[in-house]
Formats: structure tokens, C-alpha cells, sequence
């Protein structure tokens, strides 16, 4: 019998893994995108080995509780990769996630940078994480209050990417600008601004949460859809290090890295 070659398989960083380890640990990735069940086949294909290998490697990891086999010949996330997945979630909040991002952000910027999150019973976003540059004129910035998503770069970047029914929802509930007094913008305007977001990924405004200031933020993203934001934050007469433009970039580019880290998928 003729020994089967090494298998190449595509690592989490988009090079390449040979060995049991790493065909096991691509596998597990691919069915954790999968959002699903899935093939002898579908996984011979993607990981491009034989239909035997395959076979072989998922009941290898069925045989340890991290594979189901359903039927029809389907194979799904077992109840052992599930529990794995939980007890590193539970020791990992999305907000201990964030603050070294922050804090990389707000060194890089010399800016206070803030993580908001969603809070979808609400329809509001919440800022639950902080740091700051070392400017000397700092915003005092309500942390852990439920806050518009329908005024400000935050709560922009979150509302562009929700449900659209949910979005209208939110619109037909919101008061007037807590800076300026302002009513909403009517959902025409909005939804051209919101397009804007989706478009370039981040999200910027000036004096629409608080006075004199310009945010600038890009949303943040878990596995079912958006679950908050970045938001950089400056006075409008200081000027940034960089652009609007770059320091938009920046921070989007962070906020897709956190959310890759999150389990969203961007495919």
C-alpha cells in the first residue's frame, strides 16, 4: 500500500499547515463557518483531500466529541467543541476584547477612543470601555448610559448595519439632538447618510452627541451581526494627527481585526 502524501491545508492566517494538527484544526474551522451541517465531500473539496481522508479526520473528531454526524451523511459542530467554545467566551468579555484596541488606537491618535455596545431591548448604544491620549482637554463622556444610535459617528456606525426594521424602528422613536435640539433627519436623508457608512466602513460626525466635538467610528461585529463600535473622539478645533480619512481607515481596519476576533464573518 503507497503511503499518502502530506496535506496541505489553508491556516487561520492564510498560509499553509501540514500534520494531523493542522488538517484537525482547519477542519474545526471550517465547520464553525459552515453555519451548518456539511459533507464528506463539501469538506474533501474545500480542504482539497481525498473523500476517504475527509472521512477519516472527521471521525477522528467525532470520536473526541468535537464532531455530530446527523443524517443523511451530514457532520456538524459536537456538543464537545460547543462546550470548549463557551467556558473561552465566558472568560473572555467583548469588552475585555476591546480595550487593548482602544488603548493601541488612543496611543497611536493621541485621542480619547471609547468602545460602545448595542443594546438591542433598548435600541441603544451603551459606551463601556474608555482610554485616553494624554491631551489635557478630555470630554467628559457618560460611560455605561444607554445613548442614541440615531445621533453621532457611535451610534451611526451601529445603525447602519442593522436590520433595516429595526433601524426604522429606532427612527420613529428618537427625540430631538441632545446637543443642538435638532429633530431627527427624515428617513430619506438618514438612509442616504447610513448608505455612506456601509460604503466606507466608518462613520463621521461633528457636534451631534456633544459640543464642538468630532467622532469618528466604525462598527463592531460578533458572530449574528452587529454588536457595537469603536468611536475615536476629538474637539473640532484640535486637529488629529492624521486625516479624517486615515484615522477612519485605522479604525475600521481595527474594528474588522476585533470582530474577526469576536466570530464574526465577513464572507
Amino acid at each position: 500500500m503507497t503511503k499518502e502524501p502530506p496535506i496541505v491545508v489553508p491556516s487561520a492566517e492564510g498560509g499553509a499547515g501540514t500534520g494531523t494538527v493542522s488538517r484537525a484544526l482547519a477542519l474545526l474551522t471550517l465547520l464553525a463557518d459552515a453555519g451548518g451541517t456539511v459533507s464528506v465531500k463539501h469538506v474533501g473539496d474545500v480542504m482539497q483531500v481525498p473523500p476517504s481522508t475527509a472521512h477519516r479526520m472527521l471521525q477522528l473528531l467525532r470520536k473526541e466529541g468535537f464532531v455530530d454526524a446527523v443524517a443523511g451523511g451530514q457532520y456538524g459542530i459536537g456538543p464537545q467543541f460547543y462546550r470548549v467554545a463557551a467556558r473561552v467566551m465566558a472568560g473572555k468579555s467583548p469588552v475585555a476584547m476591546a480595550q487593548p484596541v482602544i488603548e493601541a488606537i488612543a496611543e497611536a491618535f493621541n485621542e480619547t477612543v471609547l468602545f460602545g455596545l448595542y443594546l438591542p431591548t433598548e435600541g441603544a448604544m451603551s459606551f463601556a470601555a474608555r482610554a485616553d491620549g494624554q491631551q489635557k482637554l478630555k470630554y467628559q463622556i457618560d460611560m455605561h448610559t444607554p445613548l442614541s444610535v440615531v445621533w453621532g459617528a457611535s451610534g451611526k456606525s451601529v445603525l447602519a448595519f442593522l436590520p433595516p426594521e429595526e433601524a426604522s424602528r429606532i427612527l420613529a422613536a428618537e427625540g430631538p439632538s441632545p446637543v443642538t435640539g435638532a429633530m431627527p433627519p427624515d428617513a430619506a436623508r438618514l438612509a442616504v447618510e447610513l448608505e455612506q457608512v456601509r460604503v466606507r466602513g466608518w462613520a463621521m460626525s461633528e457636534s451631534e452627541k456633544l459640543p464642538d466635538a468630532r467622532g469618528i467610528a466604525a462598527p463592531v461585529f460578533g458572530p449574528t451581526g452587529v454588536i457595537g463600535c469603536i468611536c475615536l473622539t476629538s474637539p473640532k478645533a484640535r486637529m488629529p494627527h492624521s486625516s479624517t480619512d486615515a484615522i477612519g481607515v485605522e479604525v475600521s481596519k481595527r474594528a474588522k481585526a476585533l470582530s474577526h476576533d469576536l466570530g464574526a464573518d465577513f464572507k
